[in-house]
């Protein structure tokens, strides 16, 4: 949804005591991780090839707005983890992306990172820490403006690699 925690509660459960539309949401997550974790995901063409590709030749690194245990539960069952060197989610610090995405470029000592995304939270998280922002135009959002475009996951190797 790229909505955090509390985003969510306010957009859907805003109308319910704070309490009752926070257990609704922890019970929505919990039931969403443990789907993933049995039925896997759908990953877009060409994810696997571009991760392996992109991953010989720079560190990768995710950052989502997700309930603790989703990062894991898509690495382990895409079998996509062994290309990832680190994640960090709202479910588990409690920040927003823009803080996530800092903190783990500060706990990576991360030298020219981007952010790829489809939304303008996402877009917003970048500029928040303060690095380019890659628009996946294929995702679930429109952004007008963004220092690169990407129409396909593959697409993302041109901007990294070269």
């Amino acid at each position: 949804m790229g909505l955090s925690f509390k985003d969510i509660v306010d957009k859907y459960y805003g109308y319910l005591d704070r309490k009752t539309a926070e257990k609704y949401v922890r019970e929505v997550f919990d039931e969403d991780v443990k789907k993933l974790t049995k039925d896997g995901a759908v990953l877009y063409k060409g994810v696997e090839k571009t991760i392996k590709d992109l991953s010989s030749y720079c560190k990768l690194y995710i950052v989502s707005n997700c309930q603790e245990g989703y990062i894991e539960a898509f690495l382990s069952t895409s079998k996509l983890g062994k290309y990832f060197d680190d994640f960090e989610s709202n479910g588990r610090t409690k920040l927003e992306k823009g803080d996530n995405i800092k903190l783990l470029i500060e706990r990576n000592n991360c030298k020219r990172p981007v952010y790829v995304g489809d939304t303008i939270k996402d877009k917003e998280a970048a500029e928040e820490a303060k690095i380019p922002f890659v628009f996946a135009s294929y995702g679930f959002g429109n952004v007008e403006k963004y220092d690169y475009k990407i129409d396909s996951f593959s697409d993302l190797s041109k901007i990294v690699i070269n």
